[in-house]
């Protein structure tokens, strides 16, 4: 973490200002150290860089969730690169890069549930400079790993931090990212939107993309599969979880779908003036298992052109397995 970092923290639960004592220093860089907040007392640990800014004062039940989803992604870190290289994924990736330049990214960004760093890095090599977010401590360590490889480390700052309680000042960002469903594990979303907004700098604009709760493809194949009963629970249900294996441990993390209005109901009561979605994997199922070949070809690849054609258009604009949202301030 930089020195200079510290003015634009603050506390996830009060929004006091933050105080450093630092233990371990390299040149402008705290390694190790604290930070405690003037206001509430709270304490927070600096560890390899990374500010562990983790909402803390939440109930004992809410304080597992948060933990689960921890233990989840840091146990996703190694898979990642292998289960999201294939060709819908990879087009999934061009859909929303072109989304990311869309919204002409610039100054300082925000990027919540940033992973392994794809958009983080992206928006680095833009010349923005980028606070990294993730609940995820292997996500935020790769990510850095990552950034000085390319030489991209002066241009990111890693936090470690849940996307319902930032721990930032008020109007600092020119931009916000939240690519790949970050808001679909929040449990307090209300909270998570009006944050985002707080955040944001008058005449700015955010960018996520989220697990849709009616995604086209998904019913189709339980229809298909004659599974009634996965069918009636996904248009009855707006929860659920996503299993995951690594060696011989199983993860699994709770899940939050939402539709296209609600999604844009709840960003414009949190006080975005303008919402506008799209969808992406409309005509196409996401496969998360590793391919060597990264083209659509065929069929798959006559649907991906037939759906960069109707993205924008009702009623496959809010069909697609993720719905990708534009809010402007």
């Amino acid at each position: 973490m930089r020195k200079s970092t510290l003015e634009i923290l603050a506390c996830p639960h009060c929004r006091g200002d933050l105080i450093l004592r630092a233990r371990e220093e390299r040149g402008e860089e705290i390694i190790t150290g604290g930070l405690k907040c003037t206001r509430c007392g709270e304490t927070y640990n600096i560890i390899r860089g990374i500010p562990r800014l983790l909402p803390f004062r939440e109930t004992k039940k809410l304080r597992k969730m948060y933990k689960y989803i921890e233990q989840y992604y840091d146990a996703y870190a190694p898979q990642y690169d292998i289960n999201y290289h294939n060709p819908e994924i990879e087009y999934m990736r061009r859909v929303e890069d072109s989304c990311i330049l869309k919204t002409r990214p610039k100054g300082t960004v925000l990027d919540i549930g940033c992973g392994v760093g794809r958009q983080s890095l992206m928006l680095a090599s833009l010349g923005c400079e980028v606070f990294a977010l993730d609940i995820s401590k292997e996500m935020l360590t790769e990510l850095k790993r990552r950034a000085e490889l390319l030489g991209l480390e002066d241009r990111i700052e890693v936090i470690q931090a849940s996307a319902d309680l930032l721990p930032f000042k008020d109007e600092i960002f020119d931009r916000a990212y939240a690519i790949f469903g970050a808001y679909n594990h929040v449990p307090h979303v209300k909270r998570a939107f009006n944050d985002l907004y707080r955040v944001l700098k008058g005449k700015s604009a955010a960018l996520l993309s989220v697990l849709n709760r009616y995604r086209l493809m998904w019913l189709l194949y339980v229809i298909l599969k004659r599974r009634a009963r996965h069918f009636i629970k996904t248009l009855h249900s707006k929860h659920g979880y996503i299993v995951m294996r690594a060696g011989r441990e199983r993860y699994r993390v709770w899940t939050r779908y939402f539709s296209k209005s609600e999604i844009e109901n709840l960003l414009k009561s949190a006080g975005f003036q303008d919402v506008r979605t799209c969808g992406v994997l409309i005509f196409l199922r996401p496969r998360f298992s590793y391919s060597s070949d990264l083209r659509l070809r065929g069929p798959k690849a006559l649907l991906a052109k037939l759906e960069d054609l109707v993205r924008f258009t009702y009623p496959f604009n809010a069909l697609g397995t993720y719905l990708i949202v534009f809010a402007y301030k």
